[in-house]
């Protein structure tokens, strides 16, 4: 998993975040203070799984990181062109 943190909300937490780009070892770490808990795990598991990263996806882009579906996360180097809207 290239995005992985330390710490537990509310409070700091610090992001640990590589490219998943073939062959990169291009990595950054950051951060953040979340003061929501999120949800309990027995409320919602996977939203209690990712609430730091739903939290930090804003930081992440502002970054010039991206996600992809299926590839990960891609450093500012590595940016996959967004395809053409079809009109």
């Amino acid at each position: 998993m290239s995005l992985t943190t330390a710490g537990k909300t509310p409070g700091p937490v610090r992001f640990y975040l590589a490219c998943d780009h073939h062959g990169c070892t291009t990595h950054t770490t950051f951060d953040l203070v979340i003061p929501d808990p999120g949800p309990s795990r027995d409320d919602d598991l996977w939203g209690h799984l990712l609430h730091h990263t739903y939290t930090a996806t804003p930081h992440i882009k502002e970054l010039g990181w991206s996600y992809l579906h299926g590839n990960g996360y891609t450093c500012p180097t590595h940016q996959v062109p967004a395809l053409p809207s079809a009109s």
